[in-house]
């Protein structure tokens, strides 16, 4: 080969290696280029396709680019129209003043239904397109309004015996050479300050049940020691009334759960029952098993509760008859302790009433089949 030919192949070989270093250069820029050059509307509507929350990105036409499936869920939007009037004006404020705003309104899911409480804040990520994000503090709002109540009515309730307390221990002040009054003020002084120990005692437990995961520490727990125990609990308050309790239960069912609560519902079922009886009636309490379940019976032959009561007979502080929850110091947070304990134990409590004839609660519990007879409730 000449040195001219030579040349000649070099320089064509060098050619093409400049033509495809140049093609090559040009791809990755065009790729880059895209990149940069992608619409911001485009990697928002894939970023919300995958948000939990309701959100949407809107035009400047308040046309709805794209849209959670729980926007569409809430009804928030609908093809492309923004069915919020609340959030239309939102994204308008938003678009005139490129500026974050949010707006705080309540959504009724349908006519009589639900109602939502929304937090919806927007911001514009380009021209005239708004990224609206929508919050639901309807489970966060329920929860404050309850926490409030509570504490409404635990300051009310332990207020009730503390100035009881207080104008008794004035009383005895003055009634020192009294021994028949001092006898009678010191009975009411000890009924007082038991009914603020119970209280206390129940909250206490109320918040335990409430807050933590019982099941996480659970043993084997003998539903026949369970009843056992309730009853030396409540033997005095029984024989105060002459009242019977009647029980029959087995010594081999077993549940899994926290013994001591378990004890304590049932005490106060049964502790329910005697004190919506009259004296010399009698309390029954019974365990069954059926389907894989424990049923923990208690009946009496009370009062009864009239029918739109029964619904409410597990909240916090509610009362049938105040005047007999008074008298006998029942704090009202008995049941409420009860249904809390039953739920916990992946359980339920359950009412069966008629006034005039007496009332039947029944705590249904998961039967535990295989037991070990370490770590049982004894």
């Amino acid at each position: 080969m000449s040195f001219g030919i030579f040349l000649a192949v070099t320089g064509v070989v060098a050619i093409l290696v400049a033509v495809m270093t140049y093609l090559a250069f040009r791809a990755r820029y065009s790729r880059i280029k895209a990149t940069e050059d992608e619409p911001l509307t485009d990697v928002v509507s894939r970023l919300i396709s995958v948000l939990a929350t309701a959100g949407m990105v809107v035009d400047d036409s308040l046309a709805v680019l794209r849209a959670t499936n729980s926007a569409i869920a809430l009804g928030l939007v609908s093809g492309r129209v923004i069915r919020s009037s609340e959030i239309r004006a939102l994204v308008r404020t938003t678009q005139e003043t490129e500026t974050t705003n949010s707006v705080e309104f309540e959504l009724t899911l349908s006519e009589g239904g639900d109602v939502r409480y929304l937090r919806a804040r927007a911001v514009t990520i380009g021209a005239g397109i708004v990224l609206v994000l929508v919050e639901d503090n309807t489970e966060a709002r329920d929860f404050e309004s309850i926490r409030r109540d509570f504490i409404a009515n635990v300051t009310h309730e332990i207020k009730t015996p503390i100035g009881a307390i207080a104008l008794l221990s004035e009383a005895m002040e003055g009634a020192l050479d009294d021994p028949t009054r001092m006898h009678k003020f010191a009975d009411s002084l000890r009924r007082e300050t038991g009914r603020l120990s119970t209280l206390i005692t129940e909250i206490i437990q109320l918040s335990r049940v409430e807050t933590s995961n019982i099941l996480a520490k659970a043993k084997p727990a003998n539903v026949g020691v369970v009843v056992r125990e309730a009853l030396e609990r409540i033997f005095v308050i029984a024989d105060a009334k002459d009242i019977v309790v009647n029980a029959k239960y087995p010594d081999d069912v077993f549940v899994m759960g926290d013994g001591e609560l378990l004890t304590v519902a049932v005490k106060n079922l049964v502790e329910n029952a005697i004190q919506y009886s009259d004296r010399k009636q009698s309390v029954g309490i019974g365990v069954t098993t059926r389907n894989g379940h424990v049923d923990i019976i208690v009946t009496d032959q009370g009062v009864g509760i009239p029918a739109d009561e029964q619904s409410r007979v597990f909240e916090r502080f509610y009362r049938v008859d105040e005047s007999r929850d008074r008298t006998t110091g029942g704090t009202g947070l008995g049941l409420s302790l009860v249904k809390h304990i039953a739920l916990s134990h992946r359980g339920e409590v359950t009412l069966f009433s008629q006034p005039g004839v007496g009332s039947t609660f029944t705590m249904r519990l998961p039967r535990l089949v295989e037991t070990s007879k370490e770590n049982t409730h004894e």
